[in-house]
């Protein structure tokens, strides 16, 4: 931290750190309750590729509490109707939402999903600063002084503000709880080697349902995104990625090959030339989720298994309850408990959905779900990264 008597360029109620949906989702919350003098730092621009493409209908209703439902609706995102999945054997089965009284969910193209999120807080009085990069944090007579590192068109340059509450919506960074000296608690991170390939034209329309395949070394995900490309991504644990080296484009466009069905999903699509893209997918709860004049939400709060499928949803949900613990609607305790009861039961649906994949119990990456490293291991602890 700097020193204690640098210049507060700017006060605030409310810093969010962070501008993803939690933290645009918590803007808007607080923006609608009245609230202004709210800033929120998103360190990138909106522009580059984020992993995460399918909504579920259960994010309506967190769309009409936060205001955006309408405005949701005419971005034109593409119409998802449910999951495909190889998952347990060889037939093919369907989780669809023809019968889901919200109705279907959504194939996003991320980066304008969130940008759009970020514009729409923006138009209620937020104020959204891009390229800021929280670098150092110290609690003050109220709240806390936040150092932030500005990228302008010039450089980058330093500024100091106030805040008499801040939220970490910083995704798996968790930077400010990691200020705060929090802890993750919870099992190794998975492996997640994606790539987006162009689609050949074809008389057949793109597929409205994602796609799950377990294989050997892990489960393939498949989803068509706007603009006419496929998004397929491997995940797997540390081991097997390093000991198969899958993260090398040539490895992975073999592995995927050797797939039965999500090979022919990828059968109408160019096969990335050169680069895959890799993603940590961390399962963890801080063992803090909140202080005096802050909280955590979103993945910085708990990050799940992307194989629940859940991680925007909670994203969106987080921002709203705690916007109301800071209009004083609802408590610390309360948001506390509402992340580890969610928590908890997504650590037990991880283990029976895992637990219905026995085909390959001696392969590693199974041997070690099976035995544990991905059930209940909420107990190991492990630092903050950077």
């Amino acid at each position: 931290m700097r020193s204690q008597g640098a210049t507060i360029e700017a006060r605030y109620r409310v810093a969010i750190i962070g501008g993803g949906p939690a933290g645009s989702a918590c803007a808007l919350a607080l923006a609608g309750q009245g609230l202004s003098d709210i800033v929120m730092l998103e360190a990138d621009d909106y522009q580059t590729f984020r992993i995460g493409e399918s909504l579920p209908p259960e994010c309506r209703h967190l769309f009409q509490v936060l205001g955006i439902e309408q405005a949701f609706a005419r971005e034109g995102h593409a119409a998802c109707y449910g999951t495909c999945s190889y998952w347990g054997g060889d037939a093919r089965g369907y989780n669809d939402s023809i019968m889901n009284p919200l109705g279907h969910g959504w194939h996003l193209d991320r980066c304008r999903f969130d940008r759009f999120l970020a514009m729409e807080a923006r138009a209620r009085g937020v104020q959204v600063r891009t390229g800021a990069t929280l670098t150092a944090s110290a609690p003050a007579a109220k709240g806390f002084v936040l150092d932030v590192l500005l990228a302008t068109h010039n450089g980058r340059r330093e500024i100091r503000i106030q805040a008499d509450y801040v939220v970490d919506a910083s995704g798996t960074r968790a930077v400010f709880a990691r200020h705060r000296g929090r802890l993750k608690q919870g099992s190794d991170p998975l492996i997640c080697l994606a790539a987006r390939m162009d689609l050949v034209k074809t008389d057949s329309p793109p597929s409205t349902l994602t796609h799950l395949e377990a294989v050997e070394q892990g489960w393939w995900y498949g989803t068509h995104l706007p603009g006419g490309q496929l998004l397929l991504a491997f995940y797997s644990d540390a081991t097997c990625v390093k000991s198969g080296q899958l993260q090398n484009h040539e490895k992975w466009s073999a592995l995927l090959a050797a797939s039965r069905h999500t090979a022919a999903l990828a059968r109408f699509a160019r096969l990335p030339l050169s680069h895959v893209d890799s993603f940590p997918a961390p399962s963890y709860c801080l063992d803090q989720v909140g202080g005096e004049d802050w909280l955590a939400i979103g993945d910085a709060a708990s990050a799940y298994d992307p194989i629940m499928s859940q991680g925007i949803c909670k994203a969106l949900a987080n921002g709203w309850l705690a916007a109301q613990v800071i209009h004083g609607q609802s408590s610390l305790d309360h948001y506390t408990r509402t992340v580890r009861t969610a928590y908890q039961r997504y650590l037990a649906l991880r283990h029976d959905l895992y637990g219905l994949e026995r085909r390959w119990a001696d392969f590693p990456f199974w041997r070690n779900i099976h035995a544990g490293g991905y059930s209940h291991s909420a107990g190991a602890t492990v630092r903050p990264s950077d």
